[in-house]
Parts: structure tokens; C-alpha cells; sequence
């Protein structure tokens, strides 16, 4: 599936797009945008096989480059997503051990940590554009976690929280 239209990656994010796609099984993007993922600004890329996130750091010139701090989550280790305004969603991601194994509370259930993830206009994008896809961000997330949610949790995943 080729990217979303309107969801394309910018020139500026080539670089960080290509140094994703080769080190988590992201398979085909869906949605590439610029993302805050709490107050760390990055890259961010959704596909059928779940997301990844990318930190943006800039050096003292005003160069992009990545502190290597990234983030892959498989869809089953999504609990839910909230839409909190429009560009805004908090994900609920389930906790796993550094073996992959899953986190549980004392009730039982898995442990859960939240995610807000800001969408961010990229670079040359008219504010007009940016407006629709703040707009669709969280129809198509929701969309994606639910055809690729399942019932029950793997005993382990190579997720990267």
C-alpha cells in the first residue's frame, strides 16, 4: 500500500525515513508525519505491522540529526486510542520487559503507560493541509488498530517502548 496521499514524507525527513524503515519490520507506510511524542519532537511512521517513532534533535547550526532514541510499537501492544482534540491522540501502550514479555498489575491486567502523540505540520506544508490531515489523524489511526488489534496478547513482542 503506498502512502496515504497528503501523508507523504517531506524532504527534510528522508533521511530519518530511510534509517527507519531499515532497522524496525515497519513494512508498508501508511501515514508518515512529524510527531511530538510528549515534549520530544520526531518522525513518525504507521503501517499494518504497527508504528514507529523517530526523536528529532537539532544541533547547534540547525542540522537535523537522530540521537538514535526510537521507538517501535507492534499494533497488539496498543490497548486503545484516545482522541484528546483534533491532532492530539493518547495511546495507551501495553509495558513489556526488555525480553518482551508482558507487564501485569496487580489486578491482572496489563500494565499500561500513555502516550500523547501531537501531529506537527512538516516543512512547506500549507496551513490548510496540515488542518485536514490534524483532522483525519484520528480516524485513520483508529482504523488501522482496529482491523490489526487482536484478542489476546502475544507472550511476547518486539516492541520498543
Amino acid at each position: 500500500m503506498p502512502i496515504m496521499s497528503g501523508w507523504e514524507v517531506s524532504s527534510d525527513r528522508v533521511e530519518k525515513f530511510e534509517k527507519m524503515m531499515s532497522q524496525d519490520a515497519v513494512g508498508d507506510p501508511i501515514i508518515t508525519s512529524k510527531c511530538r511524542l510528549g515534549k520530544e519532537n520526531g518522525f513518525f511512521i504507521a503501517s499494518d505491522n504497527g508504528f514507529a517513532w523517530r526523536i528529532q534533535i537539532t544541533a547547534m547550526r540547525g542540522s537535523p540529526y537522530s540521537s538514535g532514541k526510537s521507538k517501535w510499537v507492534r499494533w497488539h501492544d496498543v490497548d486503545r486510542i484516545d482522541l484528546k482534540k483534533e491532532g492530539v491522540l493518547i495511546l495507551f501502550i501495553k509495558v513489556r520487559t526488555k525480553d518482551g514479555t508482558l507487564k501485569i498489575d496487580g489486578s491482572g491486567n496489563p500494565k499500561l503507560k500513555k502516550w500523547p502523540i501531537i501531529l506537527q505540520q512538516n516543512k512547506n506544508e500549507e496551513k490548510g493541509v496540515f488542518r485536514q490531515r490534524q483532522a483525519a489523524f484520528f480516524g485513520i489511526m483508529s482504523d488501522i488498530f482496529n482491523q490489526k488489534k487482536v484478542d489476546t496478547n502475544p507472550p511476547t513482542s518486539d516492541s520498543r517502548i
